[in-house]
């Protein structure tokens, strides 16, 4: 009788992208071939062109990084981050626990 939707939170997707997507890509677009075009000189329009289309594009692929996360969104979280809070990261936390660990294995 009913279909069952497999999943409960499927996000609505036109062209293959979400509609939040989808307005970033049109706004975007607007800013960048009206707006911005005025800004770029006759010779250099037609390279202006492919870069503002490959950014276009790149913005809505996959992070590289963030799984989960688009490049808009990784973008985003780059420049809201908190500048003044830093986080020393122990890249040799494995060495240093068996070499200076609490079972100190060298007596």
């Amino acid at each position: 009788m009913y279909d069952i939707p497999k999943e409960i939170k499927a996000k609505p997707k036109i062209v293959g992208l979400e509609v939040k997507e989808l307005i970033i890509l049109l706004v975007s677009f607007f800013l960048f071939f009206t707006v911005l075009k005025d800004l770029v000189h006759g010779i250099l329009f037609i390279p202006y062109i492919l870069m503002a289309s490959g950014t276009l594009f790149w913005m809505v692929l996959p992070s590289r990084n963030n799984p989960r996360l688009k490049n808009y969104m990784s973008l985003y979280l780059y420049f809201k981050r908190n500048k003044y809070t830093y986080h020393a990261l122990d890249v040799k936390k494995i060495m240093n626990d068996y070499l200076y660990g609490e079972g100190d294995h060298r007596e």
